[in-house]
């Protein structure tokens, strides 16, 4: 539910000018049915549009011969309850066993993020202490190969999980103007409610009775090599190698926000627990690598940036990559320094959707100047 309110860094240098991103032909099939409070509304194409937007951007990051089956609703047609902003449901299915699960998630590897969570895991099921049993939601059983363990296949049509979109507030649904004053970033809000209904969610974790884990659970934690499955444990952030490093932290207070998004920070992320109107939430490297240790294969490549000389000597830096995602330009005028050391010139605009460019002001009198750009 979305409220109201480096170690994945990629890194590519250019001295002069560089090529462009390459994508994989194949992708992630996520099948939306609007449901008659969406299609009845008077500016229903834009909706649909701006949650295609997302879809798009979802499909493209991922690569598993599976399908994502989802509803969406509008105001009070939501079926569970009130809705303050974004919310969805999902079914998960279980009992697994933990071998079973862990052999899974190791099959479907195909990044360092993965080769390191994976190797993270404990050899002892660490639900056993707790009383607990592992449940896989409906979209990530598919991901993993395991769509046979519900009488199902891979690309099945069956429903998946459920979205819905409060109707009480403004939203801004233009892919290229998502940063509005007094309105909500309607694609951020998607990307957020989808990527829960494909498995960056906790389940039985917040229930007395039965406790019950997800995957996602295994990658909280409160210090190096201590995970938690506490729900209402503080200072719990994500982690992929076992809690060495911090990649986002996890929202604290379960009374006021779901405990699987992230801690509010800046920039603005499409996974934060509450979003402040006014600002764009963009998908950070964290978000990413979240969906991708979780069985999704991820279809992300570094950017390469091209670049040229304005008249007036700053330097202008482009490349295209996936929308919605958000970089940081570095830059030094020596190649061999740490990259701790290099000086952080800003964050890049996009526009239009999946373009982005950055205007280094500085570089005036730096013949030797380098830049990389990192993921967020």
């Amino acid at each position: 539910m979305f409220r109201k309110a480096n170690q994945l860094a990629r890194n590519v240098l250019l001295a002069a000018a560089m090529p462009a991103l390459a994508c994989s032909t194949r992708a992630l099939t996520i099948n939306v049915t609007y449901d008659s409070s969406v299609t009845s509304l008077a500016n229903a194409a834009q909706v649909e549009a701006a949650f295609g937007a997302a879809v798009q951007t979802i499909q493209n990051l991922y690569t598993n011969s599976s399908s994502v089956n989802v509803t969406v609703y509008w105001g009070n047609a939501w079926p569970y309850g009130s809705i303050d902003l974004g919310a969805s449901n999902t079914q998960a299915y279980g009992a697994y066993p933990y071998a079973q699960l862990t052999n899974a998630l190791r099959t479907m590897r195909t990044t360092v993020a993965d080769s390191n969570s994976v190797a993270s895991l404990p050899a002892i099921d660490p639900a056993v202490n707790a009383g607990a049993e592992w449940y896989i939601p409906r979209a990530e059983i598919k991901a993993l190969g395991l769509a046979s363990t519900i009488g199902s296949t891979a690309n099945d049509t069956d429903n998946d999980g459920d979205i819905g979109f409060a109707s009480d507030v403004t939203f801004t649904f233009d892919p290229n103007n998502r940063a509005v004053p007094a309105t909500f970033d309607f694609i951020a809000v998607a990307e957020h409610e989808l990527t829960e209904v494909m498995g960056r969610m906790t389940f039985g974790l917040t229930s007395s009775s039965p406790v019950t884990f997800v995957p996602y659970d295994l990658f909280r934690f409160t210090s190096s090599g201590v995970r938690s499955f506490d729900p209402t444990a503080g200072n719990v952030y994500f982690s992929v190698d076992d809690g060495v490093t911090v990649l986002k932290d996890f929202y604290p207070d379960i009374n006021t926000g779901d405990i699987q998004d992230w801690k509010t920070s800046s920039p603005h992320d499409s996974f934060d627990a509450i979003l402040t109107s006014g600002f764009e939430g963009t998908l950070s490297a964290a978000d990413l690598t979240s969906l991708d240790i979780l069985g999704y294969k991820l279809n992300y490549k570094p950017p390469h940036m091209t670049g040229a000389t304005l008249g007036n000597g700053n330097f202008k830096l482009n490349f295209t990559s996936t929308p919605g995602t958000t970089y940081t330009i570095l830059a030094s005028t020596n190649l061999s320094l740490s990259v701790s050391n290099w000086t952080n010139l800003g964050t890049t605009t996009e526009t239009p959707a999946g373009q982005f460019q950055f205007t280094d002001t500085q570089a005036a009198g730096k013949p030797a100047r380098f830049y990389r750009v990192r993921l967020n």
